[in-house]
């Protein structure tokens, strides 16, 4: 069995005795928990679940239950959630179980931090250490596709499965109760008398009108836009007043929002150029920018044109523009303008 690996490498099996379970994406710590149940009843048969909760529960408290034989006679799966404060105030008697576990239990260590150390070479030898982390944009397209085939019985077009990662981001907590809606409606749009095994699929159009865009990707729109034109090989004044003119007077974007969409690309330009600056790869700054696909050649095509010093001196005109709308120095409109015609004239 592997250990200490990313969630998708790691098979649980009924040889676990401690496992850990940690990071933000509570989806994959269920789908661990639930494949680690089957594991264990396949072997022993049906299987007693205790939870405790972490931040009240004592050592003596869980370790009696896991120590303890069941009056049942059955197996054991104990687990403690949240485990965070747990496994701080008592590593050290972890430690010493994870060296000896009982062979009638199994320990689960749920939380959404974890600070590495000994712990957790003693339990790769008797479990695994998994970090459950939300998966990468196309990984979550294919899940929200099979989720739709095996669970549902119906299809979703790649297409509004990828446009359900754009709105909505790539947690699958909120990702799969999207689905399962989407899922229901798909069944009740049915022909009269066709279950919802036997429905059609969920397509692109059912999902721009049911689900709501987030909003990041609502910023989104206006930054790719602004970057469009920055980045145009003949970007002018005109053309980026031109371009934020139509977000707002054609797409219906209010326009202190714009403004705060605009003063947040011009942070992620100032992160980007100290990051580049200090020597960080493209695919670094990407990754703590949350950039992928055509957005992040969009943003280091601005970001080499403007230079770390262009996207320090962006950030500070955005906070000025801000600040003077907020304070009543002249309309948000004009503001907004003003800044776009200083935006155009920054190079690296």
């Amino acid at each position: 069995m592997a250990r200490k690996m990313p969630a998708k490498s790691v098979t649980l099996d009924a040889d676990v005795r401690v496992l850990a379970l940690h990071g933000p994406e509570e989806a994959i710590k269920k789908e661990k928990i639930d494949q680690l149940r089957e594991a264990l009843e396949a072997e022993h048969g049906e299987i007693q679940k205790f939870i405790f909760d972490g931040k009240i529960a004592t050592l003596a408290e869980v370790f009696d239950e896991v120590r303890g034989y069941s009056l049942m006679g059955g197996y054991k799966l104990v687990i403690v959630d949240p485990a965070d404060d747990f496994v701080k105030a008592h590593r050290e008697p972890l430690e010493r179980y994870a060296q000896s576990p009982v062979d009638h239990a199994t320990l689960v260590l749920r939380s959404a931090s974890w600070n590495r150390g000994n712990l957790d070479k003693y339990i790769a030898k008797v479990g695994a250490v998994i970090k459950c982390e939300p998966p990468k944009p196309a990984e979550a397209v294919a899940r929200l596709v099979a989720r739709a085939k095996d669970v549902h019985g119906m299809s979703i077009d790649r297409p509004a499965a990828q446009l359900m990662v754009d709105r909505l981001g790539v947690h699958l907590v909120r990702l799969e109760t999207e689905l399962d809606k989407l899922a229901a409606m798909a069944g009740a749009l049915s022909p009269k008398g066709r279950s919802m095994k036997s429905a059609g699929g969920i397509d692109r159009a059912m999902v721009e009108q049911a689900v709501g865009k987030s909003s990041d990707e609502k910023a989104w729109e206006v930054q790719e836009s602004i970057l469009a034109a920055m980045g145009a090989r003949n970007a002018s004044a005109g053309t980026i007043v031109t371009k934020v003119r139509e977000l707002i007077d054609l797409g219906g974007q209010p326009e202190i929002l714009v403004m705060y969409f605009v003063a947040d690309l011009a942070r992620k330009l100032a992160v980007g150029g100290q990051m580049r600056a200090a020597g960080e790869p493209e695919g670094a700054i990407s990754k703590a920018l949350k950039l992928w696909g055509p957005r992040q050649r969009l943003f280091m095509d601005v970001l080499r044109k403007v230079g770390p010093d262009g996207g320090a001196r962006l950030l500070d005109m955005a906070l000025t523009a801000d600040a003077r709308s907020k304070s009543g120095f002249g309309p948000a409109g004009r503001n907004l303008e003003g800044l776009c015609v200083q935006m155009a004239d920054v190079q690296g």
